[in-house]
């Protein structure tokens, strides 16, 4: 007797070979039969109308910390993801000494956007090295797969102190940061991540420790993966240069490992800037991917708390300055304050356009609910004024309590199409677990799958699934991603015809009672992990099937022929 059959179904194997209706059988945590499955089975779910594909395997996101007080890693698991890569762009909770706990925790608080109380709460320390991580995670059973990347910035913290702040890397602090990363892959990392971006400043106004590693560093911490791992980084420059594309590709060909950088997204107004990027790419016979996204890059904010987009402003400063509601209020009504914002946040070449401004969403209004939905240009029409008079009059009327959204980036949907369909293109960026009050992008899945499949036809449903399942899985050496007979029974089953990522809604379900924005799942009918089942409609069944998953291969046709000894890096 099997311990689950899901019969009935169309199964699309992760392949992008065509769907074919066929039950599957699941024993012993594996998949044992694809086609018709006879005899009893434990446990039988009827998957007929669906779907039934390998679980999602999301390689950018951020659960470090919420993975030791959220086991099941949600919302990402409410959307069909099974597996989730931690430690991305550099910033993990190990190796980490005792003494820079917080230093670590207020950098994922000013880098990643997570609340610091919530942090201080949730994180229980049971850990200094990688591998005392890991065996952590081991030690609460988990819901969903997890694999971890090693952090160049919790590396250098770990090995310099406070000078990881300031300088570059002396030659034994290299060879210490060396052993770490062969240290860490013995213990099952998944390879390396960095960052370079000028966008990543931690407390203080500090750049994140990796900003300060010279090339030579970086190419030496990958050599030290040896024949497994691969590199995630974000690029100093957006768009990627060619110059440093070039050093990416190099380091790829040299070490034989996989490359994937953040982020490659639709820019307002320059339709054309990657065409660069994907020719050199095609070119350069290096395995190197860009992460892209599927959805529109938009932060909800409130004046309260704070908006990216006006807290870099010169006439915001009277704002941050303000010690309380009434201070703030009354700043509202100072129509010189007023102008100075207006001049600053319309006529700044950094800041967002008058357009983007126009198109801001009012979300939340408790005093006004008929203005929820409307934009800031449909308010301004209707009262007269700019939207940047809406935004101010809105908050005003709502005591501060209104809630706005922002579209920064990703918003050209005929241009994010375009880079959807590189081939080289790996869908991911969801940043959950990140930013936690202002966006939620962990339904990226069940979006790509709702909007661009089924409503746009942007993609067969065979290569969607590929683009989420083996694709990332192969890129990151993670033996997952394929519905086949012998292959771990992480299994997805959900409704083409209803499939999508719900609206946002707001929950205060964080350790110490902090806010987060979740976005809920339709049309997803059961998840399985491991072949036992996660998720049945939507709701928990009480498993706690997830594994700590480990490299076990490179991409597919690369080698390991990896160079020590060369020191002539640009």
């Amino acid at each position: 007797m099997i311990d689950l059959a899901l019969r009935g179904g169309r199964v699309c194997d992760g392949s992008g070979a065509p769907a074919r209706t066929a039950d599957v059988a699941v024993d012993g945590g594996r998949v044992v039969a694809i086609g018709r499955v006879g005899g009893p089975a434990r446990r039988t779910l009827d998957v007929g109308g669906c779907l039934v594909t390998p679980g999602f395997v999301d390689v950018h996101t951020h659960y470090d910390a919420q993975v030791t007080w959220d086991r099941l890693c949600t919302p990402s698991c409410w959307h069909g993801v099974t597996s989730v890569v931690i430690g991305n762009c550099g910033f993990a909770l190990a190796p980490c000494r005792p003494e820079r706990r917080e230093d670590l925790l207020r950098m994922l608080e000013h880098v990643e956007g997570m609340p610091f109380e919530s942090l201080r709460a949730g994180v229980r320390w049971e850990w200094e090295s990688f591998g005392e991580y890991l065996a952590a995670l081991r030690a609460r059973p988990l819901g969903v797969n997890v694999g971890a990347l090693l952090g160049h910035s919790t590396l250098r913290a770990f090995v310099m102190g406070d000078d990881a702040y300031a300088r570059g890397a002396r030659p034994a602090e290299v060879e210490a940061m060396e052993a770490l990363v062969r240290e860490g892959m013995a213990a099952g990392a998944l390879g390396l991540a960095t960052s370079r971006s000028p966008g990543h400043v931690g407390a203080g106004g500090r750049p994140v420790p990796s900003r300060l590693a010279g090339r030579d560093e970086l190419w030496a911490l990958v050599a030290a993966m040896g024949p497994r791992g691969v590199l995630e980084i974000t690029p100093e420059t957006f768009p990627v240069s060619a110059v440093e594309l070039g050093f990416l590709q190099e380091l790829s060909r040299a070490t034989g490992r996989p490359v994937s950088f953040s982020a490659a997204l639709a820019l307002p107004d320059r339709p054309d800037a990657w065409d660069a990027v994907y020719a050199r790419l095609r070119a350069g016979g290096a395995f190197v991917f860009p992460q892209v996204s599927c959805r529109p890059m938009r932060f909800d904010f409130d004046l309260r708390t704070g908006c990216a987009s006006l807290d870099a402003l010169p006439a915001w400063r009277r704002w941050r300055a303000a010690g309380s509601d009434a201070e703030r209020l009354a700043l509202l009504a100072d129509g010189g304050f007023r102008a100075a914002v207006r001049a600053d946040a319309l006529g700044r070449p950094d800041a967002p356009s008058a357009r983007r401004w126009r198109d801001v969403v009012v979300e939340e209004a408790p005093r006004s609910p008929m203005l929820v939905g409307q934009t800031l240009g449909a308010v301004a029409a209707a009262r007269g004024g700019d939207a940047l008079d809406a935004l101010l009059d809105v908050a005003r009327a709502e005591g501060l309590d209104a809630r706005f959204s922002m579209v920064l980036l990703n918003d050209d949907e005929a241009h994010v199409g375009e880079l959807l369909r590189q081939p080289e293109s790996l869908i991911a960026l969801s940043d959950a677990g990140a930013h936690v009050s202002v966006l939620c992008d962990a339904g990226y899945a069940t979006h790509l799958l709702g909007h661009w499949v089924r409503e746009r036809g942007l993609f067969a449903w065979e290569e969607a699934v590929r683009r989420l399942t083996s694709m990332p899985a192969d890129a990151y050496g993670i033996d997952r991603g394929r519905l086949v007979a012998g292959a771990s029974a992480d299994v997805v089953c959900f409704d083409p015809t209803r499939v999508a990522a719900l609206p946002p809604e707001t929950l205060h379900d964080f350790p110490g009672g902090a806010a987060r924005r979740v976005t809920r799942a339709a049309g997803i009918a059961c998840v399985v992990v491991g072949g036992a089942v996660l998720l049945e409609g939507g709701e928990w069944t009480g498993a706690l099937p997830g594994a700590v998953l480990a490299s076990t291969y490179g991409a597919p046709g690369t080698t390991a022929t990896v160079d020590h000894g060369s020191s002539s890096r640009s």
